[in-house]
């Protein structure tokens, strides 16, 4: 609501209106306060606020509320009160201007009503007999709706043959309602909102369907409609076929020549640079007193002022001239007089900044509304003008000539149904009867030729099905070959002893290493023998049909291999539960890694595992695959050479069902399962707030950082189990965010750490996903922190050396014990010689 009635965007109307009477000295006796209470649209809260302002407040007028159930709901109470109310913004019900119901009520809004009878006197004049009415609902569309129908169901020249209501606003969503329309209509009602680029998308998803022909007509309406013009975000006035986002679709001439397909009932005549100031002024008026909106303010929504905000404008000044009238011909004690003040406005005519405004005597205004169009050279201009008052509209031709209004379509005027047809198969048609013996050979021809692609047609599509199940067998893991780790471990012992030998065995039916270590099995997680080989299994609690597109994504999973991804094995689904199985890595995750604490990792190695998993997720981003989704420290793998593996990749259809082990200390439901509180501390900040089930590569960032600062730290995820937090608090207060964003520390960083390492931890943490690097960015960068290293150029080397050191230390360590042995040794051989007997 922040772009048309935001209290941020269009509170400084306020006082532009008030500079404005004070210039004027319309009531300079008067000082006027305002008390401002937000309601947020709610019909209960705006009847609570309202009655504690008439009843404790006792003010003299309400101005507002901005939507039509919170609108209602106080006029409501006001009717009894007797206290005047001023509405503006969305409130555009008819119930409004019933002066019956609500004898205190003036609204400047032009009500649905009078938009729904301009829209029925345009297809009058035009003879079109029926039309489609397409819209979004956006507190005002469904409104029009509502009276459009009662105004067509009484006419008897016009009809509304269908209506749509648009709930996804995405170009392929338009693109497939605009289809189903062809073959239904002509000409075209639409009503959306007037912020973003809906419009534009809307008009090219018709152009694209090859429906901007000279067939075809689009008529906009809307009570505060801006016709073909729009303010970028520059404050320059530029045509609303302009694109004027940060990156350009380059497709602003094809929108032109769509928009030239349309007509517009504009409530307003065209503001141009003068409205432009205004909407400027409003915005630069709100970081002033009384306001003082300067932090609040400074996010990209706030920049540009509300689409209503010069109905508010409007409504102050109309107030103002009001309580003049009052004043001078009953006296100031009638001010609060709300059936009073309604009638004290008829008659008031003035400009304001949302166009030519009129009121006659029961408190609703005369809308002045024109209908516009685009000419041949893409000129607005004005075809008619319409006074209308409730449901009469008062007709005036701006341009007599209609060839000159349908200049843009060769003067000729788009008729309800084309002489062919919605569907183009009504035409008269006698080529079969001249030319009967070439249809016949022609269709026999067809026939050859599409039987012959029909054949093609099948044995391609057969071979492909026959690659696709021979695909399939490489992915699909029996359950029937699958071994139970332990008892492949007991084999492994067996033969072991009867080697009798204390060196490394591995036994030639599983290839167990006695050196392999495999972690404790979980609900979520376990191990066994396939194919010779030891697995790692992650479970599934759920089972969900395979689809084609999953089995696709099987294939592709199956084909992916790269140094530091885990090898995606293969599924299980003929067993107990669904299976999915990864090369198994002998030392475990790096969380595992971090918690047994058996390795002393420097600087360099925890460079080179950060490297590793940053090598990966770069893969992954470049592969079919796009995003992890739920990168933690669980599903970094390092095998027996200390290489980094990234699993639990992939596998979209089953994140659904993925259920987390017991070991959380909470959990809770979302979008994406069953998950502990501490599964998602690794989770970005706006995932968590918009619920995305299959994360982002911004995410993937942010959990990069996370882990990285587990190997920093050498603790586990925001050392959980050393600060005083819980995993829901932690989680509560990264969703929250704010100016300084709830992060894990750095601080117990080791010396040997990079400093420009901490630096890059922060940046891919940064609460904006677009301040983060992305992933070639970040290895580029961690590249360079290493350019400048002598010595070992990789881990295992730096491990050996690592070694080497240790081992050297160790046999000095020896030889200087054993010096002090024999130093011992001689000292008790002395004392011994003296305590015998000579």
């Amino acid at each position: 609501m922040a772009t048309s009635v935001g209290w941020q965007t269009s509170a400084s109307a306020i006082e532009i209106a008030m500079d404005r009477i004070k210039s004027e000295r319309l009531i300079d006796n008067i000082d006027i306060n305002f008390i401002y209470v937000f309601d947020d649209c709610s019909e209960s809260k705006a009847a609570g606020l309202s009655s504690k302002l008439m009843m404790d407040a006792n003010v003299s007028a309400i101005i507002g509320p901005t939507c039509n159930a919170a609108g209602l709901a106080v006029v409501n109470l006001a009717g009894y009160y007797n206290t005047p109310v001023l509405t503006w913004g969305l409130t555009i019900s008819s119930n409004f201007i019933d002066t019956s119901r609500y004898p205190t009520t003036v609204t400047i809004v032009p009500v649905a009503k009078s938009i729904a009878a301009a829209i029925h006197e345009v297809m009058a004049q035009f003879e079109w007999t029926e039309f489609v009415y397409v819209f979004v609902e956006d507190e005002k569309c469904g409104y029009f709706r509502d009276d459009l129908e009662q105004i067509t169901a009484d006419s008897n020249h016009t009809s509304l043959s269908r209506t749509i209501q648009i709930y996804d606003q995405s170009y392929t969503n338009l693109v497939r309602q605009l289809e189903k329309l062809k073959t239904v209509s002509r000409i075209f009602t639409v009503c959306l909102p007037e912020a973003g680029d809906i419009k534009r998308r809307f008009m090219l998803a018709a152009y694209d369907l090859g429906m901007t022909t000279e067939e075809y007509v689009y008529l906009f309406a809307g009570p505060k409609s801006t016709a073909y013009q729009q303010t970028s975000s520059t404050g320059e006035v530029v045509g609303i076929w302009k694109d004027w986002s940060e990156e350009p679709d380059g497709r602003d001439e094809e929108a032109k020549l769509a928009f030239m397909r349309t007509m517009v009932i504009v409530a307003t005549p065209v503001q141009g640079d003068k409205f432009a100031a205004f909407k400027k002024d409003v915005i630069e008026r709100m970081k002033l007193p009384p306001y003082n909106c300067v932090e609040e303010c400074k996010d990209k929504q706030y920049q540009e002022a509300a689409e209503y905000a010069d109905q508010l404008h409007d409504t102050v000044y109309l107030y103002a001239l009001i309580l003049n009238i009052t004043i001078e011909e009953q006296g100031i004690e009638q001010i609060a007089n709300g059936s009073n003040i309604v009638t004290r406005g008829a008659g008031i005519e003035f400009e304001g900044m949302s166009g030519l405004v009129r009121m006659n005597g029961i408190g609703y205004r005369l809308p002045n509304m024109n209908l516009a169009n685009l000419d041949s050279n893409a000129t607005q201009r004005t075809i008619a003008f319409m006074d209308i008052d409730a449901s009469s509209v008062n007709w005036t031709w701006a341009i007599l000539d209609q060839r000159m209004i349908w200049d843009a379509y060769n003067g000729h005027v788009p008729q309800t149904r084309p002489e062919c047809g919605y569907t183009g198969k009504s035409c008269p048609v006698n080529f079969f009867v001249d030319y009967l013996y070439i249809v016949i050979i022609v269709a026999i021809i067809i026939v050859l030729c599409s039987a012959a692609a029909l054949i093609a047609a099948y044995l391609v599509v057969k071979a492909r099905r026959d690659e696709e199940l021979r695909l399939d067998d490489q992915w699909i893991v029996p359950h029937g070959m699958l071994q139970s780790i332990m008892k492949g471990r007991k084999e492994s012992h067996h033969s072991s002893r009867s080697l009798q030998s204390n060196s490394t065995t591995t036994t030639g039916t599983t290839g167990i290493s006695s050196r392999s270590v495999f972690f404790p099995e979980t609900e979520s997680q376990g191990f066994f023998i396939y194919m010779n080989e030891p697995v790692l299994a992650r479970k599934y609690q759920l089972r969900v049909p395979i689809l084609k597109a999953d089995r696709a994504e099987l294939r592709m999973l199956r084909s992916i291999e790269h140094d530091n991804v885990n090898r995606f094995i293969g599924l299980s689904i003929d067993g107990p539960v669904y299976m999915s199985f990864w090369r198994y890595c002998s030392r475990g995750s790096i969380k595992d890694v971090i918690a047994k604490s058996s390795i002393n990792m420097d600087g360099f190695f925890i460079y080179c595992l950060m490297k590793d998993i940053a090598a990966g997720l770069q893969y992954i981003h470049h592969s079919p695959i796009r995003q992890h989704g739920s990168l933690t420290s669980e599903c970094c793998y390092i095998n027996d050479r200390w290489q980094v593996k990234i699993g639990a990749y992939g596998l979209s259809f089953m994140h659904g069902v993925e259920k987390r082990s017991e070991d959380c200390k909470k959990e809770l439901y979302s979008e994406k399962g069953l998950l502990g509180f501490s599964a998602m501390l690794h989770t970005a900040p706006e995932v968590l707030r918009e619920g995305l089930a299959s994360g982002s590569q911004q995410g993937d960032i942010y959990s990069f950082a996370i882990v990285c600062s587990e190997l920093v730290g050498h603790c586990s995820a925001w050392n959980l189990e050393n600060r005083k937090e819980e995993a829901d608090e932690i989680i509560f207060m990264v969703k929250r965010g704010g100016r300084i964003p709830f992060r894990p520390s750095l601080d117990e960083a080791d010396e040997d750490i990079n400093p420009a390492m901490l630096h890059l931890i922060r940046d891919c943490w940064d609460e904006d996903p677009k301040q983060r690097p992305n992933i070639d960015m970040v290895n580029k960068l961690m590249k360079n922190m290493n350019s400048g290293r002598s010595g070992s150029a990789n881990l295992m080397d730096h491990v050996f050396s690592v070694l080497e050191k240790h081992a050297s230390s160790l046999e000095d360590e020896v030889q200087e014990r054993m010096k002090e042995l024999v130093e011992e040794k001689k000292k008790s051989d002395i004392l011994l010689y003296r305590m015998l007997p000579q």
